[in-house]
């Protein structure tokens, strides 16, 4: 039978069906085609809205690990980054992306998900900036996963920063030598500690790093090597610190 005729002969046997009747009609006999269609619609619908996301700008991208706002349903640093820096988000793309929870003590698999996950970005070169605990920051620079800060800290940024209580974090790179064994090669300033920000005490409510703290770690900012947007990534770091 030919579509036409085929609509024709199911639009007389529905005509005179009450409204009710209809729906379940349809839905009874043409719900796989309204579920594809609509799962058509909604494809196209991510796929150009995704689309003219990744045409925008980058701001800065970050990760932040093992946060205590990992959970919310909010991001509050990405709000008030928002904020203090007046980034318009519909001409830049802003990631601030706080659900990075990696543990040192046992291998389970988020925690094996989020190091492969950070370990692409870090190869992809899509990461600015990367805050965490000592013990995590410290796994990765031991890789050079991170860029030789006075390269971009000026002088009298980084002696502002030590003058308001900042300390300096510096990582050592390690290689192996013929006999399997892994050898210190390179010491260097490759971030900040950020266990004195008020605004992290208190972000969120209860803070972005109070568990960490109290458990002995101090929260680290740091510059991922391939870091593109350095300027918005001090930017950010100025609002952590408050200079």
């Amino acid at each position: 039978m030919a579509l036409k005729d085929e609509i024709s002969k199911e639009t007389v046997k529905i005509k005179d069906m009450p409204f009710k009747k209809k729906v379940e009609y349809i839905w009874e006999y043409y719900k796989f085609h309204i579920i594809g269609t609509i799962a058509g619609i909604v494809l196209i619908c991510v796929f150009i809205h995704d689309w003219q996301e990744n045409r925008k700008p980058v701001y800065i991208d970050a990760a932040v690990i093992n946060s205590d706002i990992a959970y919310y349903d909010d991001n509050p640093i990405r709000d008030d980054f928002i904020k203090y820096a007046q980034i318009d988000t519909s001409v830049y793309n802003l990631q601030i992306d706080t659900g990075f929870i990696i543990s040192t003590d046992q291998n389970d698999s988020m925690s094996l998900v989020n190091t492969e996950k950070l370990m692409a970005l870090f190869a992809a070169g899509d990461l600015d900036i990367v805050m965490g605990p000592d013990d995590i920051i410290d796994n990765f620079g031991g890789l050079n996963a991170y860029m030789d800060l006075t390269e971009v800290l000026t002088p009298e940024l980084k002696k502002e920063l030590e003058d308001n209580g900042y300390e300096m974090y510096y990582t050592t790179v390690y290689e192996e030598d013929d006999n399997g064994t892994q050898v210190p090669t390179e010491t260097y300033l490759a971030g900040v500690y950020l266990d004195g920000s008020e605004y992290l005490k208190t972000v969120g409510g209860a803070g972005a790093f109070t568990t960490q703290i109290e458990a002995g770690r101090r929260p680290v900012f740091t510059l991922a090597h391939s870091a593109k947007n350095i300027d918005n990534a001090l930017q950010f770091l100025r609002m952590l610190t408050g200079i």
